[in-house]
């Protein structure tokens, strides 16, 4: 290469560093009214949370890891269970950390930065109170790596259709998202995680099913007609039976979501199955599902608890219920095992 060649390609290099440096250095891009509220990114966060002193709960997000990788966790105050039991009386649910779905990642990443479609400025007490905010009991507060951020969050007055948003250090109100103040309020049903997996059933080549003592191991393939599932000791002889089997399992969906560490009410229960996925023997992730047996009946007139189940992933931070009805796919596995 020529000393005039090296010298163009050495200016090319230098046009590409200064055009990344500008856009880099060009900040947060905003729709035509948009202003920025907080100028943080994903790691000045370290969490977001929304109080309802109203009603006595709180919901916050926070970024966490484990060794499956990066997740939001959200932590969710002791409130009511949605409907009622059978004595009339909400059920209470207990103070709980549970990880976050995509719209708890969606919501945590809506603070980095966070932004309102307007800018309303510092506002006469009478304007606060027709909006909401003079005496509002919600509040927001990010902790930062620089400090805490307070605001003061309305719902929207009858006619109107996004919350307003108060900075409690210097009182400028802003208009934000709807789905902001909604997303918080219904943490407890739209925040939590309730898919057991985050890898697709096409991205493992391996699962070895466990249970009472008996293991067997199966080979994962797929083509344009899907996924097979074939015993590792016949491998070109698909077993459509234990793949509509494993479907079942694969698909398992909680009727409710236990926090980190809470043992379920009647005691810790006994691990009854285990699948393990991989692929290329790294590890992908797993499943176990348990039952907890019912206490005896106090006479032989009396009518008698139902088992409960329950399992656990490597997405869960804790056990998840499932429906009571979950012993036949404990008992559906048995010839898979063979």
């Amino acid at each position: 290469m020529t000393h005039r060649q090296l010298a163009f390609q050495a200016g090319l290099a230098v046009v590409a560093l200064t055009a990344a440096y500008f856009t880099w250095q060009r900040g947060v891009d905003l729709a035509p009214g948009e202003v920025v509220v907080v100028d943080a990114g994903k790691s000045d966060i370290a969490s977001v949370r929304f109080d309802d002193e109203e009603k006595g709960t709180f919901a916050e997000l926070a970024s966490l890891s484990d060794e499956n990788g990066p997740f939001v966790a959200v932590h969710l105050s002791a409130q009511d269970k949605p409907g009622v039991g059978k004595t009339g009386v909400p059920t209470k649910l207990p103070e709980r950390t549970v990880h976050g779905g995509d719209s708890a990642e969606k919501l945590l990443s809506s603070f980095a930065p966070l932004r309102a479609s307007r800018g309303l400025g510092v506002l006469a007490e009478t304007k606060l109170k027709d909006l909401g905010l003079a005496g509002s009991r919600k509040r927001i507060t990010l902790a930062l790596r620089t400090g805490k951020r307070t605001f003061a969050i309305a719902p929207a007055p009858p006619g109107g259709s996004d919350p307003y948003l108060r900075d409690e250090a210097n009182g400028q109100v802003y208009v934000v998202s709807r789905s902001m103040l909604s997303d918080f309020q219904t943490a407890a049903s739209s925040l939590i995680e309730r898919h057991l997996h985050a890898f697709r059933l096409e991205e493992a080549d391996r699962l070895v099913l466990a249970a009472g003592g008996a293991r067997k191991d199966y080979r994962l393939s797929h083509d344009e007609n899907g996924v097979h599932l074939s015993p590792s000791s016949a491998p070109d002889k698909p077993d459509t039976a234990a793949k509509t089997w494993h479907d079942r399992m694969f698909s398992l969906w909680p009727v409710e979501v236990l926090g980190k560490d809470e043992t379920p009410s009647g005691g810790t229960p006994q691990v009854e199955l285990r699948v393990d996925y991989s692929l290329r023997g790294r590890r992908l992730g797993f499943v176990e599902v348990a039952k907890l047996a019912a206490p005896a009946p106090v006479s032989s007139a009396s009518e008698g608890a139902k088992n409960k189940f329950f399992a656990r992933s490597e997405r869960t931070l804790g056990w998840i219920e499932l429906p009571v009805d979950s012993q036949h796919l404990l008992d559906d596995a048995k010839p898979f095992l063979r």
